[in-house]
């Protein structure tokens, strides 16, 4: 199980930096580029998948005390928390 969870740590890391590569990327075009900063929030709506990552933390911590096996879905989680925040600079929408 440690060999998985360094593997799959690897490639979320680099899906991360690669995501920030992009984000990066990305501001440093938009603060060229001159104008003004948009005011308008988009809605999104990922008050419902937060209030999933809650629960499945929480099911996570208390399952630990039920299975010494539920101790390696902790980190798995946080990688999936990584990939997640790594996705998100590729869905970004970039003004044109």
């Amino acid at each position: 199980m440690y060999v998985l969870i360094t593997i799959v740590g690897l490639l979320v890391t680099l899906f991360f930096l690669a995501g920030f590569w992009r984000g990066l990327q990305n501001a440093i075009a938009e603060y060229r580029s001159g104008a003004p900063e948009p005011t308008d929030v988009p809605d999104y709506g990922y008050g419902s998948l937060a209030a999933v990552s809650v629960i499945a933390s929480a099911v996570i911590i208390a399952g630990v005390g039920f299975s010494p096996a539920m101790i390696y879905a902790g980190p798995l989680l946080a990688l999936v928390t990584a990939a997640g925040c790594g996705l998100a600079f590729f869905v970004e929408q970039t003004r044109a």
